[in-house]
């Protein structure tokens, strides 16, 4: 066996199965690249490329509600959906001063921002008509080559039988099958469903969002840069390579599948709740109920297992993207949590009949990548950031309020950060 495949063996034996969550990894170091990041990049760090050089958000919507200073960029996420043929990007700011800032309400936001530029939809829509037009002459190709190989087959029973030879000479060629049908005829439309089917995964692929970070050949790199009159505070920059989630065999521990159970029978309880009643009330319900209070202590302790025990298979990933998917939480028991375990997630005020959806959120590996070169002094250390993982849920019509003369908009999207626990 050569080394590849013994590689390719290993590799089936760890891993079990793919997930359909899109992971993120950094990269390399924008210094150690001889092209800055651009509009089609991910990355961590840095500052921010807006989608117009001359549109940015909103001034208040980069700055901390707490100490009105401009926030860090700790993400940006070139995120298209297939069904809108525009740029999409997603930003997430953190304000840089923890010792004051850290758990305040609006010291972490999350923007997302478009731009339907007419000129550039049109260039969307030729690649995504190219794309389909490709994987359709794909499809052909290869029924061509399948009714071929039929053929072929055919004019080879003619050859070798004698009421083949008889007709080999008639108008049609393959008249002489001695067999009066083909014998490969009734797996034929099998063939065709198979080739169907593969046809439709691929174009299902070609919609994804790591199909869509991974173009071979992407589209004229835009220049957009920062406005030179708005410079932020920034951390190292990193860019993000994507691939999609595999998942080793040994998922769970023994003991986590319990806590599973309960996680499964807390938030069927949790949806059956009536959501108006008062902390007050949930804490006296709680209190006459031990069982149910001794099953809410081992959750706590459940979800971050589970973090832990999902993170471990890639320990590296400093993002997780999928866009109507749910959410990994860090914990079970903060306002965050309870927002998608009860599907409350706060509609989009500038889109008001609308919902939100949960879209990605930032792992903690990408903190020790964003603190890399801060020095080991103590205060340093202590104004470190503390979250343990910030999620981003987005409008599920990606409605925009406004757009510039640029076609640029920019709007604040839900962001909720599940925090370390202070001691």
């Amino acid at each position: 066996m050569s080394s590849y495949e013994e590689t390719f063996s290993d590799e089936e034996d760890i891993y079990d199965k793919e997930s359909e969550v899109i992971l993120g990894f950094t990269e390399v170091a924008f210094e150690d690249e001889d092209q800055a990041p651009g509009i089609e990049d991910t990355f961590i760090g840095g500052q921010p490329m807006w989608l117009h050089k001359n549109s940015t958000p909103a001034e208040k919507d980069l700055k901390c509600d707490n100490c009105q200073q401009y926030m860090a960029l700790l993400l940006q996420a070139f995120a298209p959906r297939d069904d809108k043929p525009y740029d999409r990007v997603i930003y997430i700011f953190a304000c840089e001063n923890s010792l004051t800032c850290s758990r305040k309400k609006g010291s972490v936001k999350a923007i997302r921002g478009v731009c339907k530029d007419p000129e550039s939809m049109a260039q969307i829509r030729a690649e995504q008509e190219a794309g389909v037009q490709k994987l359709l002459d794909e499809k052909l190709k290869i029924e061509n080559e399948r009714q071929y190989q039929i053929e072929i087959t055919k004019d080879l029973f003619d050859a070798t039988k004698p009421s083949g030879l008889a007709n080999s000479f008639s108008g049609n060629p393959f008249g002489g099958n001695p067999f009066g049908v083909n014998p490969f005829d009734k797996k034929e439309p099998e063939k065709v469903e198979d080739v169907a089917k593969s046809v439709e995964k691929a174009e299902e692929k070609l919609k994804t969002y790591g199909s869509v970070l991974a173009k071979a050949a992407p589209r004229k790199r835009q220049t957009a840069k920062i406005s030179k009159d708005l410079k932020l505070p920034q951390y190292p920059g990193f860019f993000v390579c994507t691939e999609q989630e595999q998942l080793k065999k040994v998922t769970y521990e023994p003991e986590l599948e319990k806590y599973r159970h309960l996680i499964e029978k807390m938030d069927l309880s949790e949806h059956q709740k009536d959501r108006t009643m008062s902390n007050s009330s949930a804490s006296s319900a709680s209190a006459l109920n031990p069982e149910t209070n001794k099953i809410t202590s081992m959750l706590n302790d459940a979800f971050f297992e589970n973090f832990s025990s999902v993170v471990g298979h890639n320990p590296q990933q400093v993002l997780r993207y999928q866009l109507g998917g749910y959410p990994l939480l860090y914990s079970g028991k903060d306002d965050v949590a309870k927002v998608f375990k009860t599907s409350t997630i706060p509609n989009p005020s500038y889109n008001p009949s609308s919902l939100r959806q949960f879209e990605l959120q930032l792992m903690p590996k990408a903190i020790l990548d964003l603190e890399l070169y801060l020095t080991m002094l103590i205060k340093d250390i202590l104004a470190g950031m503390s979250w343990g993982t910030i999620i981003v849920a987005t409008d599920i019509e990606d409605g925009i309020s406004l757009l510039d003369e640029n076609h640029v908009g920019y709007v604040v999207e839900y962001c909720g950060v599940q925090w370390e626990e202070s001691t």
